[in-house]
């Protein structure tokens, strides 16, 4: 695991090296960095981040150095040219850093930096520009703007409200904004990938009511669009995100789609029919119109279901090894629990995960080791707000991971389960995993969002309580149907 020095190295080379590199690049670059990395991991770091590209021949490149300085372009909307102030929202996708929230992108217009400024704006604008990160993350990333100082996330259980406060930047201080006018264009490319740095400038619409060769060029872009983005599902499906999607749109189609003629993914699916947005479990994606995302498509149908282990090596973490345990010392010293490691041992393990009695010896010297280090240092007085959370949250890992294994131990073709439900089983572990994450993390423990965990987890149970059936059902009516009576 790379301690806090290490991992600083790998951020700076993912947001400041710009050129085509090899593994044995990084590799080299680490190493005079002082991280101590073998090269087969140092690989292994560049095919697990969403910073980096795999190219052909064993080549890579960063997103700074595929989207640095590349054109990319919005229409404002009435209300934000009357008011007078531009929100980002998902606009600068899939171009500045994607852990960036959009509040935090830095504006120039290429003199000097733009202070933005808490504006309302309604509800309906604020879901429409923020639209392209997907079900399940729009209102959370609209509620957790940092001017939105009013209305916490958990109020959205009594009602949505009719306008919300968002981090806004003055039209008037952007190249050519002073005079804006609904139709005109704003043009935008990130100037300093690493700090986060956006110049905009206004592109003023035609005032002639002749076609312009702008407008057939940007006509042209949408066919382009359009037919890559087909071309994309055929052969990849759905990416991890709906910003993941137009990433590699867009690298794989730079010089087509990043000009100053382009248009933007927003205006395209206002206009296209043959693509909208489509449920995926939880989330949502760009896909076929009125069309729901399978599973399992062209794109992966000799998939296995073994292949689930890969979604489900987050069982094995520290971080959910370190919750287990946080929880079995807080339920002894506080309920004086009379469980023991080895009862605890069967409930982070699936049963389906079959261990042999000496690989289970290891696993439990390995637990006893851990329970007696943070038994040390555990302090559950100060643990008493969490605590509640941390149960409930594990409870369900529980239950999602049991059900995961289950079906990944099966041998059966996921192709045959119901996909929506195989969706969303995938996806409630990813969540409860990351809320695992934030729990262990010791950086965000002081800004743990307590009531907004609390309302995802009514949500996620609810939700497993659903689907889990299901699939549980369908688990043994697929395994009943697979056997053969031999005579």
């Amino acid at each position: 695991m790379m301690n806090f020095d290490d991992s600083y190295v790998v951020e700076q080379f993912f947001s400041s090296y710009h050129d085509i590199f090899t593994v044995d690049f990084f590799w080299k670059f680490l190493k005079s960095n002082g991280v101590k990395i073998t090269k087969a991991n140092a690989r292994m770091l560049l095919d697990s981040s969403e910073m980096v590209f795999a190219l052909v021949n064993d080549e890579y490149i960063t997103r700074a150095g595929v989207f640095l300085g590349r054109w990319f372009s919005f229409m404002p909307t009435a209300e934000e040219i009357q008011k007078g102030y531009v929100l980002l929202g998902h606009r600068c996708l899939p171009f500045v850093n994607p852990n960036v929230q959009p509040d935090k992108i830095n504006v120039t217009n290429g003199r000097y930096m733009i202070q933005p400024k808490a504006v309302s704006f309604s509800m309906n604008l604020a879901l429409d520009t923020y639209a392209l990160f997907g079900d399940g993350y729009v209102i959370p990333c609209i509620f957790n703007d940092h001017s939105n100082t009013k209305l916490p996330l958990s109020s959205v259980q009594y009602g949505m409200p009719a306008s919300i406060e968002l981090t806004a930047w003055p039209l008037s201080k952007i190249i050519g904004g002073r005079g804006i006018r609904l139709g005109d264009r704003i043009l935008g490319r990130v100037v300093d990938w690493a700090a986060d740095v956006v110049e905009l400038s206004v592109l003023p619409a035609n005032s002639s009511s002749e076609i312009s060769s702008d407008d057939i060029e940007r006509e042209e872009w949408y066919s382009i669009f359009e037919k890559e983005l087909i071309k994309s599902f055929e052969e990849n499906g759905p990416e991890h995100s709906i910003e993941q999607q137009l990433a590699f749109l867009f690298l794989e189609n730079q010089n087509e789609l990043c000009k100053r003629t382009c248009g933007s993914t927003e205006e395209f699916l206002k206009h296209t029919k043959k693509i909208g947005f489509s449920p995926y479990g939880v989330e949502s994606r760009i896909w076929y119109a009125n069309t729901t995302v399978p599973y399992i498509g062209n794109w992966n149908k000799n998939k296995s279901a073994d292949s689930l282990f890969t979604d489900i090596t987050m069982i094995f973490s520290t971080d959910v090894i370190d919750a287990y345990l946080e929880n079995y010392i807080f339920e002894q010293r506080e309920r004086n629990s009379d469980k023991t490691l080895d009862e605890l041992l069967d409930e982070i393990f699936p049963s389906v995960l079959r261990m042999t009695p000496s690989e289970r010896k290891l696993v439990l010297l390995n637990l006893e080791k851990r329970h007696d280090i943070l038994d040390k240092v555990y302090n559950q007085f100060a643990d008493y707000k969490l605590a509640p959370i941390r149960q409930r949250t594990m409870e369900l890992f529980s239950q999602v991971s049991m059900l995961l294994c289950s079906i990944g131990c099966s041998g059966l073709k996921l192709e045959d389960f119901p996909q929506q439900e195989l969706v969303i089983l995938v996806q409630l572990f990813s969540h409860v995993a990351r809320i695992v994450e934030e729990m262990e993390s010791d950086y965000l423990r002081d800004i743990f969002p307590y009531d907004d965990i609390q309302l995802s987890l009514d949500g996620m149970e609810e939700t497993f309580e659903d689907v889990g059936s299901i699939l549980h059902n369908s688990l043994e009516t697929i395994t009943y149907d697979s056997i053969k009576i031999v005579n």
